[in-house]
């Protein structure tokens, strides 16, 4: 039993164009990399003060870390996508032989 099988590429394509712009984004953190670090006085010169910056300055630093790895997942699957893409397109438009 054979069935047709419908692939919207141009859906595909536009997919992968989202990712490739959601990629962009996260490159370099995106707006977090836009915010001032914090230093040990930013925030008054108490030791609290002096440890919630100092954590908070850590976490800036993980999330733009986590923002570049989800930019560098995003653009390999955008990439994937535009692959798989092409090879539909490239066994749509091959000759169908008889089956053996």
């Amino acid at each position: 039993m054979s069935a047709d099988l419908t692939v919207e590429t141009d859906l595909i394509r536009q997919a992968a164009a989202v990712l490739e712009d959601a990629s962009t984004s996260f490159t370099a953190g995106g707006q977090a990399s836009m915010c001032s670090p914090l230093h040990d006085g930013s925030l008054g010169p108490s030791a609290v003060a002096r440890e919630v910056a100092g954590a908070a300055s850590r976490r800036v630093e993980q999330t733009l870390e986590a923002a570049r790895l989800l930019a560098e997942r995003a653009t390999q699957t955008a990439d994937r996508l535009r692959a798989a893409a092409a090879a539909f397109e490239a066994a749509e438009s091959a000759p169908v032989r008889p089956p053996r």
